[in-house]
């Protein structure tokens, strides 16, 4: 698959490069979309091809209703869009997708409907005839009064409600703040959310749903006036506090780290810094938001995302439908085109006006540590602690375990004990096996060394830049690990109490594997990888381990389709144990 760069060339750093960049995604979608819903691409997913196609057609609005907020004009997209909208809500149209149920995905993708009402009704509104504004009034009125999903999701009927009220519609406003009063409760410190309300001993999950949620979502409704002056300074107090952790999850190069679901929305998982200009919060310093952002597109914008139509497909660094969750169809990515949403702020913003800057330690304020004070960010909410290397790669010591709810892959994505913009992640393929398990970052542990189990569940804290879980695989096994950072990498402890004998297999960070490229070497308590410019080790300091190179299921990963693992191999006597390694992943020559 070729990369937009290929397509289309480079992102110019300029407002009209942006708004080019933009119609250069969604012209695909946007013209699939007005074919019908028997031409969408196919995926498997837990949706119905109504709601699917309506994906296709609504995720593009986020970026096509910022750009025409802006003054910016894509003719051939609206009207395309229009076509397909138009239809999509009419009882009488084949096309007809259905009203909303309480719970339905149809819910998620009426905000932004509502939104490109409020901000872009010369183009959405006033060109449809007095019978297509009916049908429209009526479906978004019936998504504005449906039941969300107990999450983020209490936004979408509060933004279907704003897209209402934008155009004359009445809305009941009781709900509306029912629902903005249900998303105050799941703000924690330091401006996270938890996306729900979670169960006692389960926390709620704290990934991008914070910034291209939580935060994206309230900064637009405190920009269009549509909460109370009290809501809105909570929204704009909360995510310039905010800023100034998430910062810490991008490298250098762009890379935002691959931490949690729905990575398949690509840009997105940068949207939170052109929402900041959106929204006129300077979270941080102008010429460093946009730094931040240009980076992070430009990066997206290098990798294998696109298919020979330039149209995004259904994956993370390419494509590939094994590492994304159920809930994801061919329409899903667009939602990536949030990231646009600077193109709603004039020509003159400090955003467009700033020359993008470097995120360098010497300018980065996080808290204090003994190791590395200008590299180490604390950062208790999401019970992480981050590192950035001399060369500015990121990664981030975990406490996090799997969602409630069992989302694909839902354990690897949220309960590895390391995640890295480098070297990425690996997700399991099926398998109870090695190979399918794909145990990178992770402690994989066996009773008859076939069938595997990790972390998934347990307790998590901080100790001062230490991370700390303890778990419990079977009813007689108990483990606690410590992980903190060590100069160029992090030390995992793991103290185990065993009522049975186990075997162990313990995973360092992925290399990519190419058989003429990649090099690896294993003794006893190492084993060490190198290819396409990234070197991964691990190193045992106690007795009794061997190193290993497993080879994961290809597809298994999140950055390149085939990689290698070092990992530690050894098998434990029932007792008491203490197993002690040091992981590193750094660019090679």
């Amino acid at each position: 698959m070729p990369s937009l760069h290929q397509i289309h060339g480079a992102v110019s750093a300029d407002r009209e490069g942006w708004f080019s960049a933009l119609r250069a995604v969604v012209s695909p979608a946007t013209r699939t979309a007005a074919l019908g819903p028997d031409r969408q691409p196919v995926h498997a997913t837990n949706h119905d091809p109504g709601a699917t196609w309506f994906e296709l057609v609504a995720r593009p609005l986020w970026g096509l209703a910022a750009s025409a907020a802006g003054g910016l004009r894509a003719d051939a997209q609206w009207d395309e869009l229009r076509s397909s909208l138009t239809a999509a809500v009419d009882p009488a149209h084949p096309w007809y997708i259905g009203p909303p149920p309480d719970l339905d995905q149809r819910i998620v993708e009426s905000a932004a409907v509502g939104y490109a009402l409020a901000v872009a009704p010369h183009e959405l509104w006033e060109p449809l005839t007095g019978r297509q504004r009916d049908h429209l009034r009526d479906w978004l009125s019936v998504a504005a009064n449906a039941t969300p999903v107990d999450n983020n999701w209490h936004f979408f009927p509060v933004l279907a409600a704003t897209g209402l009220r934008a155009v004359g519609v009445q809305v009941e406003e009781a709900r509306v703040s029912a629902h903005l009063d249900r998303l105050e409760e799941f703000a924690i410190a330091d401006g996270w959310y938890a996306d729900g309300p979670g169960l006692p001993g389960r926390s709620a999950p704290r990934d991008y749903y914070v910034p291209f949620g939580f935060h994206f979502y309230g900064l637009l409704l405190a920009s269009l006036d549509a909460v109370d002056s009290a809501r809105a300074a909570r929204f704009r107090s909360r995510a310039a506090e905010f800023a100034q952790q998430f910062q810490h999850w991008f490298a250098d190069d762009g890379a935002g780290l691959p931490f949690g679901r729905s990575l398949g929305y690509r840009f997105a998982q940068g949207s939170f810094w052109p929402v900041l200009a959106a929204a006129d919060l300077p979270a941080l310093p102008w010429d460093r938001v946009r730094g931040l952002a240009q980076r992070h597109l430009d990066w997206w914008w290098r990798q294998p995302i696109a298919a020979e139509d330039g149209g995004l497909t259904v994956g993370y660094a390419y494509p590939n439908t094994g590492v994304v969750e159920q809930y994801l169809a061919g329409g899903s990515p667009y939602w990536g085109t949030k990231f646009f949403a600077a193109l709603a702020a004039p020509a003159d913003h400090p955003f467009w006006t700033a020359a993008p800057a470097a995120l360098s330690p010497e300018r980065v304020a996080v808290q204090p540590s003994a190791l590395s004070p200008e590299r180490i960010a604390v950062q208790p909410a999401p019970v992480m602690v981050l590192n950035r290397s001399a060369d500015g790669d990121v990664v981030a010591l975990n406490g996090q375990h799997a969602p409630l709810w069992n989302a694909r892959g839902g354990a690897a994505k949220y309960a590895k004990f390391a995640y890295s913009t480098l070297a990425g992640i690996s997700v399991p393929t099926g398998g109870a096996d090695l190979e399918n398990s794909a145990f990178d970052s992770a402690l994989g542990l066996s009773d008859d060394d076939v069938h595997w189990r990790t972390r998934t569940s347990g307790s998590s804290s901080l100790d001062g830049s230490a991370v700390v879980v303890d778990w419990e695989p079977w009813p007689d096994v108990t483990v606690s690990s410590r992980l903190w950072f060590d100069g160029d990498g992090h030390i995992r402890e793991h103290r185990i109490v065993t009522g049975r004998t186990l075997h162990v297999a313990e995973g360092g960070f992925c290399a990519p594997w190419l058989e003429l490229e990649t090099a690896s070497a294993t003794g006893d308590g190492t084993a060490s990888a190198t290819g396409s410019g990234i070197t991964s080790s691990i190193t045992s300091e106690d007795a009794g381990r061997t190193g290993e190179i497993v080879h994961p299921m290809p597809g298994s990963h999140l950055y390149f389709p085939r990689t290698v693992l070092p990992t530690l191999r050894s098998v434990l006597a029932p007792g008491e144990h203490l197993l002690r390694c040091r992981v590193t992943v750094a660019r090679s020559s």
